[in-house]
């Protein structure tokens, strides 16, 4: 694998080509076309809905180097969500970790023996500057091993059905990891991991979902992590080389090494609407994204209807209600040719358990809303959680007005009935 400095003097050699070649701003071109993207792989996706808006190659694996991250890290989120652990843990740093983190190669922040650190700071340390020793400690921090975080991986992977196959936390190979003790038993020499465009948008979109936060913790250009100042790959973000303001692309993750050539996975936002793109395994990727997303802006138009909060009826036969508020204010449905016609309806969703229990509470999703274009099928769905705490039969009346006479009661009473006449 080439050196971590290698490849920044790399970036700047690309760089300056990418400008003499024309990597700068596209001219505004009469025709709505995206022409093919000098990069082994691409997929572009709404973040919210899922909708595609551009895939090449998508569905075929290639080594993706650190946007491996992306995975481990939602699977941290996702740790701190369940109640497993906290930002606030501190992480283990094992003895190979601290020696990782000295190596000149594949390390972008050195740690010290004896030093601290949270899973905050762990994140913060994968996401911007890339650190393999953070991303594999929170691996190994999340599920005990590293070979159980492995396994993880490809289960998670697995069920959400992508293409995927996970060997590194970190994204590194098992040519770089054999003198770190990383290397997990029954894999190849020089096996890496092997991910599809497609796949690692949709981990993207994942981690955004668990944590929309991580878009601003990877939109930083440098940061401190205990007093040590790490700087981010990330050459699209304002301020950096290739930043355009007409993208304005701000997170997610990039990742190179001489076998995934520079991988990157962007996000941007069109109309308050969240996108992702990703391209795998290209020379000029910061380029190549920034004319990606411009043509595309130019294909594509956005239709959006607005999302209010709302009174939602809990269930049939109850009175009770609850306010609820959606997820996102906005759906939108991307078009090409013809307008969208957009149609929305909002229906109760209650999960087994809160029926079981009686109760809801608040911040549990309620109901969710199903925009759709009328002209294309397409669809996007927006959950509403509650606002407050309610139990879901406190409304109902318990002495009711018989409407059909009791049986029971009419066996016992007609007897004393007859005796009476």
């Amino acid at each position: 694998m080439v050196l971590l400095k290698r490849w920044l003097r790399r970036g700047v050699l690309l760089g300056l080509v990418a400008i003499i070649l024309g990597g700068g701003p596209v001219a505004q071109a009469a025709s709505k076309t995206v022409t093919k993207v000098p990069a082994r792989a691409a997929y572009v996706m709404d973040a919210q809905s899922g909708q595609v808006l551009y895939q090449q190659n998508a569905d075929k694996r290639y080594p993706i180097a650190s946007l491996s991250k992306l995975l481990t890290v939602y699977l941290t989120v996702k740790a701190i969500n369940d109640g497993k652990i906290k930002w606030t843990d501190q992480v283990p740093i094992s003895r190979d970790l601290l020696k990782l983190s000295h190596s000149y190669a594949y390390s972008s922040l050195r740690m010290k023996k004896g030093e601290t650190f949270t899973v905050k700071q762990m994140v913060a340390a994968a996401m911007i500057a890339s650190s393999n020793s953070a991303a594999t400690a929170l691996g190994e921090y999340v599920a005990g091993s590293n070979a159980k975080f492995i396994a993880l991986m490809n289960q998670q992977s697995e069920d959400w059905g992508l293409e995927a196959h996970f060997i590194s936390s970190s994204g590194l190979d098992n040519t770089d990891l054999k003198d770190y003790n990383l290397v997990l038993p029954g894999t190849g020499k020089k096996e890496e991991n092997l991910v599809s465009a497609k796949a690692i948008t949709t981990v993207a979109q994942h981690l955004i979902q668990a944590d929309p936060s991580i878009v601003q913790i990877s939109g930083k250009k440098e940061d401190k992590v205990n007093g040590t100042q790490i700087y981010n790959e990330n050459m699209c973000l304002k301020g950096q080389s290739h930043y355009d303001k007409v993208t304005n692309i701000d997170g997610l993750k990039t990742g190179f090494t001489e076998n995934a050539k520079l991988c990157f996975t962007a996000t941007y936002t069109v109309n308050g609407q969240r996108m992702i793109a990703t391209i795998l395994g290209g020379d000029t990727t910061f380029s190549a994204m920034n004319k990606l997303i411009k043509q595309l802006k130019k294909q594509y138009q956005l239709a959006t209807t607005t999302l209010n909060d709302r009174r939602i009826t809990l269930a049939n036969g109850l009175s009770t209600t609850v306010w609820a508020q959606p997820t996102s204010s906005q759906a939108g449905v991307w078009y090409q040719d013809q307008a969208a016609g957009l149609t929305t309806t909002v229906e109760t969703k209650l999960s087994p358990a809160q029926m079981s229990s009686g109760t809801v509470n608040a911040g549990d999703p309620v109901a969710q809303a199903t925009v759709t274009d009328t002209k294309t099928g397409k669809q996007q769905a927006i959950t509403y959680r509650s606002q407050q705490s309610v139990t879901l039969f406190a409304d109902r009346v318990i002495f009711n007005e018989q409407t059909q006479p009791d049986a029971l009661l009419q066996t016992l009473v007609q007897p004393m009935a007859t005796a009476f006449q």
